[in-house]
């Protein structure tokens, strides 16, 4: 047995770089019925990331047994129980020229498309989803070693700051769920 020193690291005699999870963007699209009104704000949204989740990507299908005489036996189940996919995102809010939260706004817009609690409104799929959500996994040169496209994506929640503190200095954040039925992936 080798001793624990670090000659005996292929990872570190030779330099290999870890995989940092904090390296990372995100790139949105937003449906076309947003275009007009908040299209010049789409590129802003990647640098108010703070966090994403739900790259669970490597789905198996679920264990399935049977009982005989006492006996368990595993198997795979023929089909994978659920193929899409939820990813969350959670942004930082700003306010440009001191009084428009237009991060806030771009997303309740979204999320109105979905179902307007004010009017009753909905839209057909068609209007409400937008195009994909791209997450790009790098090394610290910027080399992209994941990449990962959702496609067709939903707005499925929304979670803006609903408690106010006035003993808090910390800046309010916006936390969003999307769904997607299909990806593509490249990894280097």
């Amino acid at each position: 047995m080798a001793l624990p020193h670090i000659q005996n690291s292929e990872a570190g005699r030779n330099y290999y770089e870890p995989y940092f999870t904090s390296l990372f963007e995100v790139y949105f699209t937003i449906p076309a019925a947003l275009q007009a009104s908040f299209g010049k704000d789409v590129n802003l949204l990647s640098e108010h990331v703070t966090k994403v989740g739900g790259l669970e990507l490597d789905k198996t299908p679920e264990v399935k047994q049977q009982n005989y005489h006492g006996t368990v036996r595993s198997y795979l189940a023929p089909h994978i129980g659920d193929t899409s996919f939820t990813i969350t995102v959670d942004l930082t809010l700003n306010l440009r020229n001191e009084t428009d939260n237009y991060i806030y706004k771009l997303f309740k817009a979204w999320n109105n498309l979905n179902y307007n609690i004010e009017t009753g409104e909905s839209e057909v799929k068609a209007n409400y989803i937008a195009e994909f959500l791209r997450v790009a996994v790098s090394n610290r040169k910027g080399d992209i070693l994941r990449d990962v496209t959702f496609k067709d994506v939903i707005l499925t929640k929304v979670t803006s700051p609903t408690d106010f503190d006035y003993t808090s200095d910390e800046p309010g954040t916006l936390s969003l769920e999307f769904k997607s039925d299909w990806k593509t992936e490249e990894n280097a």
